[in-house]
């Protein structure tokens, strides 16, 4: 943050971290393509421009809207940021900075598919990336609002995305237990 905020810095760590993040989704693309290989003819170029798509054009609008409400939530809890620029600015610097982990993971990831023993692991990883990067966030946003202490920031980061995730699979097993 040192560095100064501005629109055209947010916007290129959002375009970089977008095409890093469709990079590491190349993995998962190629295996959807042969899960679907029996019902089109090319699975596999459907499959990663879906995931162009989603990366290049759904992405950054999902993650303007997520700093908007990350700014919006903050205001009532004391955040002192004149505009939203610091909440983009913190969200895509956080996006970028995990992007890597995103990389390292879907190189597990392939390496998992020719040892299963991996699996595990994998999901294992893949929580702990989860997790890193929303401690990245938190801080990114803490200092962005300025709010004087993480921590905080990160447990309602945490427990909002733990109430969101619970949430989203209720709905998806239809209520019933």
């Amino acid at each position: 943050m040192a560095a100064g905020l501005s629109e055209g810095r947010a916007l290129a760590d959002l375009a970089v971290a977008c095409g890093l993040f469709f990079v590491a989704s190349l993995p998962g693309a190629r295996r959807e393509a042969v899960a679907l290989a029996g019902e089109t003819g090319e699975p596999l170029a459907a499959a990663v421009a879906a995931h162009l798509f989603a990366w290049i054009a759904v992405a950054p609008l999902a993650a303007y809207g997520l700093a908007a409400v990350a700014h919006l939530v903050g205001r009532p809890f004391g955040a002192r940021a004149a505009g939203f620029l610091p909440a983009r600015t913190a969200l895509f610097a956080s996006m970028l900075a995990g992007a890597p982990m995103a990389l390292a993971l879907a190189l597990v990831g392939v390496a998992a598919e020719a040892l299963p023993a991996l699996l595990p692991v994998t999901g294992l990883l893949g929580y702990a990336g989860v997790a890193a990067w929303l401690w990245l966030f938190s801080a990114s946003l803490a200092e962005a609002e300025g709010f004087r202490e993480t921590g905080r920031v990160a447990a309602v980061t945490f427990a909002v995305v733990a109430a969101t995730a619970g949430l989203a699979a209720f709905l998806a097993g239809g209520g019933a237990a």
